[in-house]
């Protein structure tokens, strides 16, 4: 990756010796609310502070200058006085890469917290919170990918879908981090280690581009494809090449179809893909319908590429300059971030499922004119019990590559608009995420494969509170 930029910062106010700062103002001013809206409180601490934060923020990072292994906790308030559990403050694994002595927690929620206790087990001269409240960003529509002779490109939610500010990669006029394309040779999983049942994916995705392209200095976003928990793929970096009038392309591929350079594994970022799964995934595992995705976009790129998915192979730095981080045994064409770094990423839980993986993008190459979506499933009577709908439905079939799960889907009126709440492995759904003004709500449930192939929706359904 390119040098990072000098981070601009403007004086808004102080707090009890912080300073509170908005981040990328030479972008755009501050007032204008950008997408997201960011700032910063930053300061000396040494045992526990509490810090004022310049916005309401649904999302916080911290980070601070030397003492790379402090242990740094933080727990949040709306009003200063009720504070919820001190929580790790983890580690950015796009952040541990920047190696410019600053040390970079995880994006965690922060659901309007307007106040922070931050504890250090040791003295830290300038340890900073960022504060990060996105805005909304439009529908997030998917774009369907560019077929392929074997296996299609899966749905991929466009930078516009999620509502990126294209304007933080600019500094002075000029693009920061300005795209270089190689060969294909190596998948990389990862997880972002971010809050898990997001209530909004794309918001995520957007403080994570902040945090990434400002606050750590990279010019973008660190991954080239991040999924959510409903199997949702969003395109991460920009690949628009330098003189195509075309922009951004959804693939991360130039005309000549070599991949995007991203900052998502140190070493091998030339001539690979890093795909991260939005959450945590130390101790729960993917979604199915996560998971689902994954092999798809996987097996195209494999596909496409000319890559065996169950291959041990060397990398071979592209450019001829190998560092001391370039892996100088075979490594897996389909491995975990820890595989090359010293990391937990893609965490503990979900990492032991990745031989399963190769497996199914194998499979799924194998099978790869599988077009045939599953059955609808019928969707049973709703049943009120203990404050919660329990709904059930018929098992879908598939002549092709096997039922994989099934959304449930949503809406407070009899025609919708539904949205996408739950997705499962099983036949059946407890809904207890309810707004008591709400008394009748409206459901039905779509059927999806392995292929990614997804079924008609079920019949409608209707709960009402007892």
């Amino acid at each position: 990756m390119r040098p990072a930029p000098s981070r601009r910062a403007f004086l808004v106010a102080s707090a009890g010796g912080f300073l509170a700062l908005a981040s990328g103002v030479g972008r755009r001013a501050f007032a204008q609310a950008t997408l997201p809206r960011a700032a910063e409180v930053h300061g000396p601490i040494s045992g526990s502070e509490i810090r004022e934060l310049p916005l309401q923020a649904r999302d916080v990072a911290v980070h601070w200058a030397g003492n790379p292994n402090a242990q740094v906790q933080i727990s949040l308030s709306a009003d200063g006085v009720g504070f919820g559990p001190l929580t790790d403050v983890g580690r950015d694994e796009v952040g541990e890469q920047r190696r410019n002595g600053e040390t970079y927690g995880a994006v965690l929620g922060a659901d309007g917290a307007r106040f922070a206790r931050v504890t250090s087990d040791r003295p830290i001269a300038r340890l900073s919170v960022l504060a990060l409240a996105p805005q909304p960003a439009g529908s997030g529509t998917a774009v369907a990918g560019p077929g392929a002779a074997a296996v299609a490109m899966p749905s991929v939610i466009s930078r516009s879908g999620w509502g990126a500010d294209e304007s933080l990669r600019f500094s002075n006029g000029a693009e920061v981090w300005p795209p270089e394309f190689y060969a294909l040779q190596k998948c990389v999983v990862h997880h972002t280690a971010t809050r898990n049942a997001d209530p909004d994916p794309a918001a995520t995705v957007r403080s994570i581009y902040y945090y990434h392209c400002i606050t750590q200095g990279w010019g973008d976003i660190g991954y080239t494809f991040l999924i959510d928990e409903a199997g949702r793929i969003y395109k991460g970096r920009n690949s628009h090449a330098p003189g195509d009038p075309l922009g951004d392309t959804i693939t991360g591929e130039n005309d000549a179809g070599s991949v995007v350079t991203a900052g998502h594994a140190l070493g091998v970022n030339q001539g690979s893909i890093g795909v991260a799964f939005l959450g945590t995934l130390t101790s729960v595992d993917a979604t199915a319908a996560a998971k689902s995705s994954l092999v798809n976009l996987l097996a195209w790129d494999c596909d496409r590429h000319g890559i065996d998915p169950r291959a041990t192979t060397l990398y071979q730095d592209p450019d001829g300059i190998t560092s001391s981080y370039t892996p100088t045994q075979p490594i897996p064409n389909i491995l975990g971030h820890r595989d090359v770094n010293a990391t937990e990423c893609p965490g503990n839980t979900f990492y032991p499922s990745l031989p399963s993986v190769r497996d199914a993008v194998a499979s799924r190459i194998a099978g790869g004119s599988d077009t045939t979506a599953p059955t609808a499933p019928v969707l049973n009577p709703i049943v009120w019990a203990k404050n919660r709908f329990a709904l059930s439905w018929t098992a879908s079939s598939d002549a092709g590559s096997g039922v994989t799960g099934y959304e449930v889907y949503r809406a407070t009126a009899a025609g919708g608009p539904f949205a996408l709440v739950a997705t499962t492995t099983q036949t059946s759904y407890n809904d207890s995420n309810l707004d008591k003004r709400v008394k009748t709500y409206w459901y039905f449930v779509k059927a999806f494969d392995g292929a990614g192939n997804r079924s008609a929706q079920s019949n409608t359904a209707a709960g009402t509170r007892r």
